[in-house]
């Protein structure tokens, strides 16, 4: 080879290493070229880009929830005083637990002097006796010998009655009267005859005197038996009325033996018997006061008194927040409360215990609602499972009450659904459509990239949108209403619009992943920022919309 034809070969392959070197650097100029302009075509802040995925139509189970936050409370609180003891009420003598101590029901807390309970008490019992002796006489039935002497008691009275009515007493009285008033008349005819002869001076001064004077005695004689026999008649009627009186009493007392005790009797005693009885209890309940026992199970929360002081109200304050059952308070919006029902299951989880989930049961709802901010809400409380005595009091809790459970149905992530026009629906792929298609799609996609790139940055933003809306006509994807029922954090249940097997589009923006949320009745389904990546809109017009039930 001539040193001519060795320099053309250099020259030759120094010529051909350097095309090669420039068609590597297109390349490299094309591709960042195109990754420039990708980025700022699809991942601008103003215009983030847009992803998606498809997934299938399953069965299973779909369970709806309410979600809340409440706090955690104790389901049993008591402020303990002497106030029964007011009447033996003194200073306090002994305090026998202190803040925090765990105690048993039953168990003595703080006592006071019982000295003057212990009298009451006493003079109680004494009275109760007294009244149960009264009650079992009245209600003891009468022996045969009892009612023998009843019988004979009746008898006697009964023949003094008899007695009573003679009147032998006043018979005699009568009979002395008659007999004084035929001496007086007598004594009345001898002192006329005799004043007559001494008028004629047949008889002497004496004899006159002697007439006259048995005259004046024969008066006197009969006056006595007039007053004799009044009081004896007298007499006789009190006599008779005392005798009856006596026969009435022992014939009744007869009768009531014969007949039993007498009920009005025994109702009188055994209502003092009862009175009795309540007067004892109510010492006996001043006596058990000035000792302070714990009602329940529990922690001691606060003492407010010390020893040598009066006691006052809230003396001790306890309550069950050491216990396996606690309470949550918890506000559910009013659009969500229509759906709580007493005795739903309930879980709770808490920051406290990341790894933990409590459970329990919807305890209470509360009739009335409170508004903070525009917001309406109703209390709720809860019961919750105190595992291993880890909730506190006051600690905030992360609530989820089932509302129930629907097995064995269609269900779809709950980021497919999406909202058109105030309808329900997912972005169905249409059945029969091959990849071709798709990949001519793509490819079209391609070319409109590159051609946006050697257009100047002030056209591109609108030139972008409009071939994506002008590809995504042809796009095998189609809005579809559907009917939904139970609507999960994660999945929604489908009741009518789809069958087994069918796949749904779910579009998905990078800048801004979608979710679902469910916080207190609020439901998010999936959403898009900026249409399907290259696809723009979707036939039936819009992309995917924040869905909020």
């Amino acid at each position: 080879m001539t040193q001519s034809e060795k320099k053309r070969t250099l020259f030759s392959g120094t010529r051909n290493s350097k095309k090669k070197w420039v068609i590597i650097g297109l390349a490299v100029a094309v591709i960042t070229g195109g990754g420039v302009f990708g980025y700022q075509t699809l991942l601008t802040p103003e215009r983030a880009q847009a992803a998606y995925r498809i997934v299938t139509v399953k069965r299973g189970d779909v369970s709806e929830t309410v979600l809340a936050s409440g706090t955690v409370q104790a389901s049993k609180r008591s402020s303990l005083s002497f106030s029964d003891a007011e009447d033996a009420k003194d200073a306090i003598s002994t305090i026998q637990v202190k803040i925090g101590d765990r105690v048993k029901a039953g168990q003595v807390l703080a006592t006071m002097d019982d000295s003057v309970a212990k009298i009451q008490v006493n003079n109680a019992q004494a009275n109760l006796l007294s009244a149960q002796a009264k009650l079992e006489e009245a209600q003891k039935r009468k022996s045969a010998a009892e009612i023998s002497s009843l019988q004979a008691a009746v008898t006697q009275a009964k023949n003094e009655l008899e007695l009573a009515k003679q009147n032998i007493d006043g018979q005699k009285a009568t009979n002395d009267l008659a007999k004084a008033k035929d001496n007086l008349d007598n004594a009345q005819k001898t002192f006329d005859s005799q004043k007559v002869l001494f008028e004629a001076g047949a008889i002497s001064q004496t004899e006159y005197d002697n007439a006259r004077n048995a005259l004046e005695q024969a008066k006197r004689d009969y006056n006595s038996a007039v007053l004799t026999a009044g009081q004896a008649n007298s007499q006789s009627g009190v006599k008779v009325e005392q005798a009856l009186a006596s026969y009435q009493t022992a014939q009744e007392a007869l009768n009531e033996a014969l007949e039993g005790p007498d009920a009005a009797t025994i109702l009188a005693a055994k209502a003092a018997v009862e009175q009795a009885k309540a007067e004892l209890q109510k010492a006996q309940k001043a006596l058990n006061a000035v000792t302070l026992r714990a009602p329940m199970d529990g922690v001691i929360v606060q003492v407010n008194g010390n020893v040598g002081e009066i006691p006052g109200n809230d003396f001790i304050i306890m309550d069950n927040s050491d216990s396996g059952e606690l309470e949550v308070l918890a506000q559910i919006s009013q659009s969500d409360i229509g759906k709580v029902k007493e005795g739903l299951p309930v879980s709770f989880t808490t920051s406290s215990y990341p790894d933990d989930t409590f459970t329990g049961k919807v305890k209470l709802i509360y009739p009335e609602a409170k508004t903070d901010s525009g917001v309406t809400s109703y209390d709720v409380l809860l019961s919750v499972t105190n595992k291993d005595s880890k909730l506190k009091i006051g600690m905030t809790m992360n609530v989820t009450i089932e509302l129930g459970t629907h097995k064995d149905v269609l269900y779809l992530p709950a980021a497919a659904l999406q909202t058109q026009n105030g309808k329900d629906g997912v972005y169905l792929m249409s059945a029969g459509e091959n990849s071709a298609k798709a990949a001519g799609n793509a490819s079209g996609q391609s070319e409109a990239r590159s051609e946006a790139q050697a257009k100047p940055q002030g056209n591109q933003a609108g030139e972008r949108t409009t071939a994506r809306e002008g590809r995504m006509a042809s796009m095998p994807y189609q809005f579809v209403p559907i009917k939904i029922g139970f609507f999960a954090a994660d999945r929604v249940e489908v009741v009518e619009g789809l069958k087994e097997g069918d796949r749904v589009v779910i579009p998905i923006s990078i800048s801004t992943s979608s979710s679902t949320a469910n916080q207190n009745g609020v439901r998010m389904g999936g959403g898009m920022t900026g249409g399907m990546p290259g696809f723009g809109v979707f036939p039936g017009g819009g992309g995917g919309q924040m869905r909020g039930r």
